[in-house]
């Protein structure tokens, strides 16, 4: 690798990688939450309503039959107001995207980095493309998810075994 260029555009093509490779696992633990979510809301008025008409309920404590009856007519539109169901498609297709990315990179990075400068670079313009198009949905989920996926990410929950089996060959 005579041309420093080449150098510092793998470094760019890891750092990026590394990026895709936290944003996909952030968003995947926040599609687990939406989707939790979407479960909770789909099914608790179906529960609430139950109970709120159940006899024993009704008769015993008119109290928690108007809860549960006032829990079965609230969530429903709450659910709709939150925008869960757009969200749950856009984090899958932003999620889906990440994860091709942090491939992409990491290929480009070592396979084509083997490559004259010009060529190199005319393979990762692309995915420099596609990952400014993603971005600029702008999706936030929150902070404390990024956080949870840094610690599931280094303490190797997805390390691949190929890397983890050279990684130890390497060393002994």
């Amino acid at each position: 690798m005579s041309d420093p260029r080449i150098q510092k555009l793998v470094d760019e093509c890891h750092r990026q990688e590394e990026n895709c490779r936290y944003t996909a696992v952030s968003f995947t633990l926040w599609l687990r939450w939406l989707k939790r979510f979407r479960l909770f809301c789909e099914v608790a008025p179906i529960v609430f309503g139950a109970l709120a008409t159940w006899k024993i309920v009704s008769q015993t404590s008119p109290t928690w039959a108007a809860v549960f009856t006032l829990l079965a007519t609230v969530i429903p539109p709450v659910y709709k107001a939150s925008k869960a169901d757009r969200a749950i498609d856009d984090y899958t297709t932003a999620t889906g995207e990440f994860t091709n990315l942090r491939d992409r990179f990491r290929q480009v990075a070592t396979i084509s980095s083997h490559e004259d400068f010009s060529q190199f670079e005319a393979k990762v313009k692309p995915l420099l493309d596609r990952l400014e198009k993603v971005r600029a949905r702008a999706l936030t989920p929150p902070e404390w998810l990024f956080k949870l996926s840094q610690r599931k990410v280094q303490s190797g929950d997805y390390t691949h075994d190929y890397d983890l089996a050279k990684q130890a060959a390497d060393q002994g």
